[in-house]
């Protein structure tokens, strides 16, 4: 089943940091990179057809690792 919802962005996902995201990604080619890796995940997933069990699964552990990634480099820039 393809969640209905998939935020399309870091900043769809988190918009309480959309400053810090937009400032970071500026500031950052690697932290960039990784948001369009995100950007592109999410727009896979939705196109993704429920059929494709495995493989949905996989893209939905992989979001969720860009995600803990994100937040963790978005953390450790705020100290």
């Amino acid at each position: 089943m393809v969640p209905h919802l998939v935020q399309k962005s870091l900043i769809d996902r988190f918009p309480h940091l959309r400053h810090e995201i937009n400032d970071l990604s500026e500031a950052d080619p690697v932290f960039q990179q990784l948001s369009d890796d995100y950007s592109l995940l999410t727009r896979s997933i939705q196109n993704t057809s429920a059929e494709s069990g495995g493989d949905l699964e996989e893209m939905m552990r992989l979001k969720t690792l860009l995600e803990v990634e994100a937040l963790e480099i978005l953390s450790r820039a705020n100290c």
